[in-house]
């Protein structure tokens, strides 16, 4: 099978010839190193996100994004200008430093921003960016982040959204509402363009969101939205890539087909095991914990074939990614987990 005969299997519930092995095109090393190019011929993958949709904003907003290089690290701000007032975040090497809301006022500008931006379709786009990737790699169209989830990790950050919903109470929900109505376009649009599997960017970690708030914010949207694109024949998968054990039960009775990022303990607090035990039928894109990299061969492989044991004894809704950061190891590690994926191969057989 090839890479997406692979994929297309794993996203059916059906075997694969070997479980897929994936690795974001953004944490990737350089393509032309020969061992890079003996692993994909050995079965490792490439996923490059690409939308199928556009955005404009409306004459009226400003953006500017500012970088810099002090002493060799990446400093960026991002400054939005609205008739209503300006905000900003800045970031150091892509982490948060300061976020764009900070107070009532803050969050009402955000508001506006998102009342006039434009969501509209960029199949063309999708399609010739698909069509032009080599045969170890595949377009995935990915969506942002349902609504609380943005404010969350994108605007206010959790120290901040944590005193908001009770200070700023209505200015939160009211950006809410208008970042919700912008998913509902988005979905329309991601509906009706190309690609099986859409990845939704949650970054969910349920540390940081419990159940009431899960119940409240997420799962109405999920229930909402999600069979939209499961009725135009999509496979929605959402990111979540921390602590799920106390919303499992919640998980299991939403409306998504694919866990992608799913981590084991220590960052992770379900085992491949337990989590197959509360979601059986959901499909599992497992990201392998980077401290196994550092493993000695032999416990590295053999732990590869205890997590297909654990969520995949018949080879099937399983994948393994690298989804988080290039492990320091890769040059040693990766092509151990595609010799063990290959070994475990003739176990299907």
């Amino acid at each position: 099978m090839t890479l997406r005969e692979q994929l297309a299997a794993f996203w059916a519930g059906e075997r694969p010839d070997q479980i897929p092995y994936t690795i974001y095109q953004s944490k990737l090393p350089p393509v032309d190193r020969p061992v890079v190019q003996g692993m994909f011929a050995n079965g490792l993958g490439v996923t490059c996100f690409v939308p199928t949709w556009e955005v404009t904003y409306h004459a009226s907003i400003d953006m500017r994004d500012d970088v810099t290089l002090r002493d060799g690290v990446r400093h960026r701000r991002q400054t939005w200008r609205t008739p209503l007032g300006e905000i900003d975040a800045t970031w150091v090497e892509d982490w948060h430093q300061t976020y764009f809301l900070e107070t009532a006022e803050d969050y009402r500008v955000m508001t506006y921003i998102v009342e006039h931006t434009a969501i509209e379709p960029a199949y063309e786009s999708f399609l010739a960016q698909d069509a032009a990737l080599p045969p170890y790699a595949v377009a995935v169209p990915r969506m942002g982040r349902t609504p609380l989830q943005t404010i969350l990790v994108d605007y206010a950050g959790l120290g901040n959204l944590a005193l908001h919903l009770y200070e700023y109470e209505e200015e939160v929900r009211a950006l809410y509402e208008a970042l919700l109505a912008q998913f509902r376009r988005h979905i329309e649009i991601v509906a009706g363009g190309p690609g099986r599997y859409i990845n939704v960017l949650e970054n969910f970690t349920a540390e940081t969101l419990g159940p009431r708030r899960y119940r409240e914010f997420l799962l109405p949207v999920y229930e909402e939205c999600f069979p939209v694109l499961q009725g135009a024949g999509k496979i929605v998968g959402c990111h979540y890539d921390g602590q799920t054990a106390v919303v499992k039960d919640l998980i299991a009775a939403a409306p998504i087909d694919l866990i992608e990022s799913l981590t084991p303990p220590p960052e992770g607090d379900l085992t491949l095991a337990e989590a197959r035990a509360a979601w059986p039928d959901k499909l599992f894109w497992a990201h392998i914990n980077l401290g196994c990299y550092d493993l000695p061969a032999a416990e590295l492989r053999r732990l590869v074939l205890e997590r297909i044991e654990e969520a995949a004894p018949d080879g099937r809704r399983l994948a393994f990614e690298v989804s988080e950061q290039l492990p320091a190891r890769w040059l040693e590690s990766m092509p151990v987990v595609l010799d063990a994926l290959a070994e475990a191969r003739a176990c299907f057989a």
